[in-house]
């Protein structure tokens, strides 16, 4: 299957020269086309600055608001942010947002091969919050908070959904607190070319935090990169994700997308235990455009113990990049990702790892 992700139109971005010297926005209008919704509209941009007072060298701080309209009834809104703050002390970056939207879902495990999927609805308002400070060197250790209100309709008949007596196919409140701990020394949170980046976090739902769901997740993000030449870097990427109690069928690791495994549709393959390794080689073209090539394994299972190699998926892709804001290495990333009986092509701000 071809899914075609967002598209942004080779049309005048605006930057703003109003600001100060070490703030910039950009905007840009976005069109696209996937075979869940019909055309969609909208608009997206990023916003980098630094708070009154940090030093000029520091790093800046981002807000990333985007939204869109189908011609299905569908919406996308999403306000991505990081802030650093006190000689970046505090780390403080999440997500707000609101979907309505249509996704395919395929089953759970790796039993559903040659299913072709099936579309469901889903709308909910998100909040995922993460507020970490210094401790030692480079290391923070942070409190995070996530919340989806999540309304679920459009069930095929008779389809796997509809048929099964799978976790959250009727919606419910999800309300999970945890904690983290975050190694970051990359040399440039847009376009790293140097350094390491290490999360480990846990985070759990259940009725004292007002969910309807009772389930912890486990997540390990591992980076390393490593600088080849001139605006040339090799990078290399680890996660792991593992969940005990009974996740929502929404909230179980997820392969796939624009972050993890290129090539699949997010979800194609969903379960409670996920491991995946994936790397990249990005380098310079001409003029503000780079290259990249990049590929994967991944590998998806109800249990820690069940892994099994017959069961790893492998993706590969091509990629341009082009440079918006030079001071800051911001860039537009367009990609495409291929797999066994998949593709897809991905548009975003900013590097999938």
């Amino acid at each position: 299957m071809l899914c075609l992700g967002a598209c942004l139109l080779p049309a005048q971005a605006q930057e703003d020269t109003t600001q100060q010297s070490d703030s910039r926005l950009v905007a840009l209008p976005i069109v696209f086309l996937t075979p869940e919704t019909s055309w969609g509209f909208g608009a997206a941009g990023i916003y980098t600055f630094r708070l009154p007072g940090e030093a000029p060298d520091s790093r800046p701080s981002q807000l990333q608001l985007g939204g869109a309209y189908t011609l299905e009834n569908q919406i996308l809104s999403y306000l991505p942010f990081q802030i650093f703050a006190k000689d970046e002390t505090y780390n403080i970056y999440g997500e707000l947002g609101y979907y309505r939207y249509t996704y395919f879902y395929y089953g759970i495990g790796n039993g559903f091969e040659d299913y072709e999927g099936e579309l469901f609805d889903l709308s909910f308002p998100r909040v995922r919050l993460n507020v970490a400070r210094k401790f030692w060197g480079d290391w923070y250790v942070g409190f995070r908070y996530w919340l989806d209100d999540m309304q679920v309709g459009g069930l095929q008949p008779g389809g796997l959904l509809d048929g099964a007596s799978t976790v959250g196919q009727s919606g419910g409140l999800l309300s999970a607190a945890g904690g983290f701990v975050l190694l970051d020394q990359r040399n440039n949170v847009f376009y790293p070319t140097a350094g390491h980046y290490f999360e480990l976090g846990a985070i759990n739902s259940g009725s004292r935090a007002g969910s309807r769901f009772d389930f912890t997740k486990f997540a390990l993000d591992a980076r390393k990169y490593w600088s080849t030449g001139e605006d040339a870097v090799f990078a290399l990427n680890a996660y792991l994700e593992f969940n005990t109690g009974a996740p929502p069928f929404t909230h179980l690791a997820l392969m796939g997308g624009t972050r993890r495994m290129r090539g699949y549709y997010e979800g194609r393959y969903r379960d409670r235990q996920m491991a995946i390794l994936q790397g990249g080689y990005r380098f310079p073209l001409f003029w503000r455009l780079k290259g990249a090539v990049f590929g994967g394994l991944g590998n998806v299972s109800g249990e820690v113990s069940g892994f099994q190699l017959q069961n790893t998926r492998w993706t590969a892709g091509l990629g341009l990049r082009f440079l918006l804001l030079e001071a800051e290495q911001v860039h537009v990333r367009l990609d495409y990702g291929f797999a066994a009986g998949s593709s897809g092509f991905y548009l975003t701000v900013g590097e999938a790892f």
